[in-house]
């Protein structure tokens, strides 16, 4: 403590600093007025027999320094940073230079984090669904390891183990105040504060106070229910992690990853091909991130590129002709997910088709009462007899669940509503009546539909699938077709737009062929 006399020495134990342990009697401001209290003498006692006092001298008074008074304060913190741990204080680690002066550094920085504004508690969301309790834990343990109780972070409540390891078994390292397994200050708190005593209890409280907010309206806020009374945050906590990521919870994800990348197809149709490579990425991370807990494989670099590949269904020809590079391992891509990942979305044939209409890519047409397509291809509409009989047996199962739904029965309705109210319209203006074919009438329903933006969509939307499905016999019938062009029937005015704009859209003959008689201006 760098005092200057032995005088000094004596006149401190005078004052109750008598070994390590009397110095969890002080704290900063009693040690400060040391220098005060020391300067005066302490006067002579006289002996008094009949009272049993002896007789003591006088002990003069002693200047005690302000660097003795410094090293006194860290010497009283240090002694009470050992004794909350669990550990003694003695000579080794009490030390001013060998131990103390690196305790004072760390102390400082520990009394600043202190300081610091208490993080907010983060929120569980069910929109993270299977991953809601995996993706809130480690957010949840960095709060508390950044919020603080009397004696320490509150991490230590929801620590692995409870008991404390004996000091024997966890010694300090040489010349340092915390041990080699633990490696810093804030990991020794948090790893040997007692789970025991009022101050636990307290802490443990406030924990469940945080979980409970974190909790509150989502899924998983009945799992802590049982603990509210009791107030226990670590019970509350080891239950959302046993019900919700525990290890069945992991397999569960690794389950739902791996069919993701071995089965989930991509058809160019739905959503972008960017998108799908993002699915397999978030695959990889989560399969990762499951291997730290449970035993499973996680794909390596030129296994990704093979679920990748597998995975994509496109027969566009410029999507094709990418993936025979990636195959063909040019530029080592067979090996690099990122790259051939990159390669491929550069033909990306729904970001080409989106581009030359923004909105194909969510065709809704609500003048002839179409809901989209379906997963199987299907229109999700009403459709006569024929056309349901003609369908494939997916068709038809997608279908019939879309028509039980309730979206499904509005739709219907009005696409029912819509046909009656024509023909009655028709009637009562002395018109044919039903007298029209199936075929006649859809004409009838697609002219009225590409008159509008919302109709032309889905048209086109329709009618490049089919064109990219038929290609291969387009690509061999195209050779025998005449090279003197077809001369179409002028058009009316009215249909002169849409037949031009559709025919720059697709320049598959087929396609201009079916367009143009649908639109065309003959008798019907």
């Amino acid at each position: 403590m760098k005092m200057s006399s032995d005088a000094s020495v004596v006149r401190v134990t005078y004052e109750g600093i008598t070994n390590y342990l009397s110095l969890l009697d002080f704290d900063r401001d009693s040690i400060e007025s040391l220098s005060k209290a020391c300067s005066r003498p302490i006067a002579a006692i006289a002996e008094d027999l009949p009272s049993l006092i002896a007789a003591e001298p006088q002990v003069p008074a002693a200047n005690i320094s302000t660097i003795s008074i410094r090293r006194l304060v860290i010497a009283v913190q240090a002694a009470k940073y050992y004794t909350n741990i669990g550990r003694t204080p003695d000579d080794s680690n009490m030390h001013y230079l060998n131990v103390l002066s690196g305790f004072k550094v760390d102390y400082e920085a520990y009394a600043l984090l202190k300081k610091n504004d208490k993080p907010d508690t983060p929120m569980v969301h069910d929109k993270d669904k299977d991953k809601k309790i995996i993706k809130w834990v480690p957010l949840f343990e960095d709060a508390l390891s950044r919020t603080f109780g009397s004696k320490g972070p509150l991490s230590y409540v929801i620590r692995e183990t409870v008991d404390v390891p004996p000091e024997a078994d966890d010694p300090l390292q040489a010349d340092k105040h915390h041990s080699e397994v633990n490696g810093s200050m804030m990991e020794e708190l948090n790893q040997r504060l007692p789970h025991t005593g009022s101050i636990f209890k307290d802490d443990n409280k406030t924990v469940f106070m945080m979980i409970a907010k974190a909790v509150a309206g989502t899924s998983v806020e009945s799992t802590i229910k049982s603990f509210s009374r009791t107030k226990n945050g670590r019970k509350a906590f080891e239950a959302l992690i046993a019900n919700h990521a525990g290890d069945t919870k992991y397999r569960s994800i690794v389950k739902a990853r791996n069919n993701l990348l071995q089965n989930i197809k991509w058809n160019g149709r739905n959503y972008p091909l960017e998108q799908h490579v993002s699915n397999h990425r978030t695959a990889i991370d989560d399969l990762a991130e499951c291997a730290i807990h449970i035993k499973n494989a996680v794909p390596n670099m030129a296994q990704r590129v093979e679920y990748l590949l597998e995975s994509i269904n496109s027969q566009d020809s410029s999507l094709q002709a990418a993936l025979g590079n990636v195959r063909a391992d040019t530029n080592n891509m067979r090996s690099n997910f990122e790259l051939s990942a990159a390669h491929l979305i550069e033909v990306d044939p729904y970001r080409r088709s989106s581009k030359s209409n923004p909105k194909m890519a969510e065709p809704k047409i609500s003048a002839v009462s179409f809901a989209g397509r379906g997963q199987s291809g299907v229109d999700l509409r009403w459709h006569t007899r024929q056309e349901f009989r003609a369908l494939s047996s997916d068709k038809k199962d997608e279908l019939t669940a879309w028509q039980r739904s309730n979206d499904g029965k509005a739709a219907i309705k009005k696409s029912r509503d819509s046909v009656d109210g024509n023909r009655n319209n028709r009637k009562r203006n002395g018109g044919e009546g039903g007298n029209k074919s199936d075929s006649e009438t859809w004409k009838k329903k697609f002219k009225k539909a590409i008159k509008t933006q919302s109709g032309l969509s889905h048209v086109m939307s329709v009618m490049l699938a089919e064109e990219s499905d038929a290609s291969p016999i387009i690509a061999a019938m195209l050779p025998q077709l005449p090279p003197t062009p077809i001369t179409p029937a002028p058009p009316r005015p009215v249909g002169t737009t849409s037949v031009g704009a559709l025919a720059a859209a697709f320049p598959a003959l087929s396609t201009k062929m079916k367009l143009n008689s649908i639109l065309k201006n003959g008798k019907e």
